[in-house]
């Protein structure tokens, strides 16, 4: 997700990790300022479950842990550092430990609607791609079946999936399943298209 609404005066990470547990409204932390996140749809809301409801069956009796949109990310750099909030993502490191906070996260999948996609696909995907371990990025459209797959051993190459048959293959967990699998729990109605200026925009 992403933010809304930004506060004026920076504040340190050590303030925001003291204040944002007290919140009754989620914050993210980007270099100094918070923003307000924004409500969920219910339909958002129902592919997050769905995708993390498979994952976490996958990776069942496994060392890897699944977590969804209230656990927070940490990216600390010499570029800047962060905390977001991530729909949902995979971490398969004991050193993360913290209760609120987790810093080595393997997957990071975020699920786009027309107040995050911007920001999702922007500023925050390259935030995500400096973190070292995170080996793959997934974007997920939630008003039409797409389905992008950024992969670090690629480069970070985009692979869109379309077709609801298509295989989706998530190779930092060793998973797979067909891209309609994502969206079981919110299916589209008959008639739904992709936008126009995505028509050329092809699986693979």
């Amino acid at each position: 997700m992403s933010p809304s609404a930004a506060r004026k005066l920076p504040i340190t990470a050590a303030e925001y990790l003291e204040g944002e547990p007290r919140s009754e409204m989620r914050h993210e932390f980007v270099d100094g300022r918070i923003y307000a996140m924004s409500g969920a749809s219910l339909r958002h809301n129902a592919i997050c479950l769905e995708t993390a409801a498979r994952i976490k069956q996958h990776l069942h009796g496994g060392p890897c842990r699944t977590f969804i949109e209230s656990v927070k990310v940490q990216i600390s750099d010499d570029l800047g550092e962060a905390f977001y909030y991530p729909d949902v993502f995979v971490t398969c490191e004991p050193a993360d430990d913290d209760s609120h906070v987790v810093r080595h996260p393997k997957l990071v999948i975020e699920v786009l609607s027309p107040f995050t996609s911007r920001n999702d696909r922007g500023d925050k995907l390259a935030t995500y791609k400096r973190l070292a371990s995170i080996e793959e990025i997934v974007l997920i459209e939630q008003d039409w079946p797409e389905l992008v797959i950024y992969r670090r051993s690629d480069r970070w190459k985009r692979h869109i999936f379309t077709q609801p048959e298509s295989i989706v293959h998530l190779e930092s967990i060793t998973f797979e399943a067909p891209l309609a699998a994502f969206y079981q729990s919110a299916p589209f109605p008959p008639d739904v298209q992709r936008p126009w200026y995505l028509i050329n925009r092809e699986d693979g």
